[in-house]
């Protein structure tokens, strides 16, 4: 096993903190906590090499999962089979704070490439144009497909 620092990145206006590598783990997983200040919402997506599994630490986080509502409290969990249509957010103006585990370790790779590391003192809003295609121009090379437009025209 080897040491990986903790690092932020920064994935439609969401903070990932990566605090298990699949360096460390051998590819077997990766671990996140994840932080929304509000008015996040991932593109509703599918994987196709990796499953996710969500745990709520803190607020309560809205997932779509195949077409159903669901919202977790802190303390509720949720798995994210791969090949299932989903979408997390967190609608309201309050903290949420998940932790995120995928297996194998793929949305890490997708992570460092669609989404940023996070600077110093950044502060997180809304994605940028740029962020959204970085996003966009990611997700197949890692076997997410992305399923509408994204954020919603308004």
């Amino acid at each position: 096993m080897t040491d990986v620092e903790p690092k932020e990145f920064v994935l439609a206006g969401i903070v990932m903190k990566r605090l298990v590598s699949g360096e460390q783990t051998g590819g077997l997983f990766s671990l996140f906590e994840n932080r929304s200040d509000g008015h996040t919402k991932t593109p509703i997506h599918v994987h196709a090499n990796d499953d996710e599994t969500v745990y709520v630490i803190e607020g309560h986080l809205t997932a779509i999962v195949d077409g159903v509502v669901r919202t977790l409290s802190p303390g509720e969990s949720m798995f994210l089979k791969r090949g299932i249509p989903h979408q997390l957010m967190n609608p309201g103006n309050q903290l949420v704070r998940y932790i995120l585990i995928d297996t194998p370790s793929v949305f890490e790779q997708f992570l460092a490439e669609g989404g940023h590391e996070r600077s110093k003192g950044e502060v997180v809003g809304p994605p940028t144009p740029a962020d959204i295609e970085r996003l966009k121009v990611a997700a197949p090379k890692f076997g997410i497909t992305l399923l509408q437009d994204w954020p919603a025209r308004e």
